[in-house]
């Protein structure tokens, strides 16, 4: 798929095989190196300055309802003097969407395609923004888990604030090393195409950072969530261990008072007594009192 305007082309290749790529070394002479990480997945993003093009590779956050896990996704981009060549094996929806609109809309093409560099930048700012809904809606998670967590259901929370914290991890692995090749490529951009394109390049930095200040805002929340959590589910471990443990203490002082009165002496000595029994049950008596006001006092329960 391309789009054409200004004397400026905007090819999409979804998902190309070998073969597809071919007219890089044909037309533009593409390294074989460069083609083969257009085929594979680059770990790391980057930007490279040939004599007649420059490649750049990043990864952006693409979220999976079915799975609930932010996945990053890679990006390959191929500039040259007159036309932006995006490659990618993995579905954009962002990308796809940004596509389709200026596919479809002259005033967007007469706006976004006045060059190759004003163009990348473009989509580079539009994919970043596209980062924003996602924040958003793990912010609305951390919102949710707040609330239930105060709620008295902090068990069932561990597992949610367990996404919502590799949501973040993911999302964070892959915005951090942007930021220093987006400033590289600002750089290289000039230097490539002659020309000063600071102004739109430092938007692009700026949304970028904007994404991290947020990212980083609610991974200092759902902390400091998880942290309330675990001290909501200590203090309910800790009143289950006292009461267990007053009746096991009154289990214990009770056994110990049967098994007293059931050696033969005293035995002997309650036989015969009217009110044997009675005496046997009020010490029994007198025990739990004494050991619940014991721990009343000391306030154990």
């Amino acid at each position: 798929m391309q789009i054409q305007h200004n004397q400026t082309l905007w090819l999409n290749l979804a998902n190309p095989e070998n073969k597809d790529l071919v007219f890089l070394q044909d037309e533009l002479k593409i390294s074989p190196a460069v083609q083969k990480e257009l085929l594979g997945f680059n770990k790391r993003p980057k930007v490279e300055e040939y004599d007649n093009y420059l490649f750049l590779v990043l990864h952006f956050p693409v979220f999976h309802e079915g799975t609930r896990q932010t996945v990053p996704t890679e990006l390959d981009f191929i500039v040259t003097q007159n036309r932006v060549i995006t490659i990618y094996q993995n579905t954009n929806p962002s990308l796809e969407k940004f596509f389709d609109e200026v596919k479809n809309n002259n005033d967007l093409q007469a706006n976004y395609f006045r060059s190759p560099a004003y163009l990348l930048f473009c989509i580079l700012d539009r994919l970043v923004d596209s980062c924003l809904p996602m924040l958003d809606h793990i912010h609305e998670k951390i919102e949710v888990i707040e609330q239930a967590v105060f709620k008295g259901k902090e068990k069932e929370m561990l597992k949610e604030i367990a996404i919502v914290k590799r949501d973040i991890i993911d999302f964070r692995r892959t915005i951090k090393p942007q930021r220093l090749v987006l400033e590289l490529l600002g750089k290289k951009i000039n230097r490539f195409f002659k020309q000063a394109f600071d102004f739109i390049a430092q938007e692009v930095i700026g949304s970028e950072v904007r994404v991290w200040n947020i990212l980083e805002n609610h991974k200092e929340l759902i902390e400091a969530i998880e942290k309330t959590n675990e001290g909501l589910l200590s203090f309910q471990i800790n009143r289950v261990m006292h009461t267990l443990t007053f009746f096991s203490i009154i289990l214990f002082s009770l056994t110990f008072i049967a098994s007293f009165f059931s050696m033969q002496m005293v035995k002997n000595l309650l036989i015969g007594h009217p009110f044997g029994l009675w005496i046997i049950m009020g010490i029994m008596l007198a025990d739990v009192l004494l050991i619940t006001i014991l721990f009343k006092r000391k306030r154990w329960m």
